[in-house]
C-alpha cells in the first residue's frame, strides 16, 4: 500500500531557498566598533523602525518614511508630500537602512510639536531603557529571533542583532563581549549624556 504525500503549502510563498536568499541580503557588512552611546542609539533607532509596521522587504541605502498615528508606527515608501487624499499620520522621520542593518534616521523639523509622538518616543526610550539596565549580558538582550514580527521585520531583527554582536566584539573583545551587561553601556550614555535619538 502506498501512502500519498501531500504538500503543505506555505502561506508566505516563502520556500527554504527564498528564505536562504533572504538571510543572506540581510547580512551585515562594513559593521564597526562604535562607541557605547552610539551603540546604544543605533539599537534604540533601528529597534523603534523594525516595530513599525510594514510589509516590503527594505534595501540598503534605499529613503523610507516613518509616521505615527492611531498610536501605531508605520514604515512607508511614499514621502510625506506624495500623499494626496489618504492621511498616512504624523510625518516622524526619512529612514535609511544601512550597510551594517543598522538604521538611520533624518528626524522631521517639528515632530516635537505632536505630544502624541513624543509621548510614544518617550514610553519607547524609558522601556528600552529599562529593559537594558542590569546584569544580564547584552548579547541575550539582542533581538536575534523576535516571534511577534512579521517576515520582513524578523529578518531584519535578525540581521541587527548579528550586527550589534559583531560591533560589541570589536569594540571589548570576544571574552568580555559575553559577559557585558547593559549597565556598563547605559552608565557610558549617562556620562557623555547624549540622546538616543538625535
Amino acid at each position: 500500500m502506498t501512502q500519498q504525500i501531500q504538500k503543505v503549502s506555505n502561506p508566505q510563498g516563502k520556500g527554504v531557498v527564498g528564505v536562504i536568499e533572504d538571510l543572506r541580503a540581510c547580512t551585515p557588512s562594513q559593521v564597526q566598533a562604535k562607541a557605547s552611546h552610539q551603540w546604544l542609539a543605533d539599537y534604540f533607532t533601528s529597534i523603534l523602525v523594525l516595530g513599525a509596521k510594514y510589509g516590503f522587504k527594505p534595501v540598503v541605502g534605499s529613503d523610507y518614511y516613518l509616521y505615527f498615528k492611531d498610536q501605531e508606527w508605520k514604515l512607508s515608501l511614499i514621502e510625506p508630500q506624495a500623499w494626496r487624499s489618504h492621511n498616512p499620520g504624523i510625518y516622524f522621520a526619512e529612514c535609511v537602512l544601512n550597510k551594517d542593518m543598522s538604521w538611520s534616521l533624518a528626524l522631521s523639523s517639528d515632530w516635537q510639536k505632536h505630544p502624541t509622538v513624543v509621548k510614544a518616543v518617550n514610553d519607547l526610550e524609558q522601556a528600552f531603557i529599562q529593559c537594558i539596565s542590569d546584569e544580564t549580558p547584552l548579547l541575550e538582550k539582542l533581538p536575534f529571533f523576535m516571534q511577534q514580527l512579521s517576515y520582513y521585520q524578523r529578518l531584519g531583527a535578525n540581521a541587527l542583532a548579528r550586527s550589534l554582536k559583531k560591533s560589541l566584539e570589536m569594540k571589548f573583545g570576544k571574552e568580555k563581549n559575553l559577559s557585558l551587561s547593559g549597565n556598563t553601556l547605559v552608565a557610558e550614555l549617562v556620562n557623555f549624556n547624549a540622546p538616543l535619538l538625535e
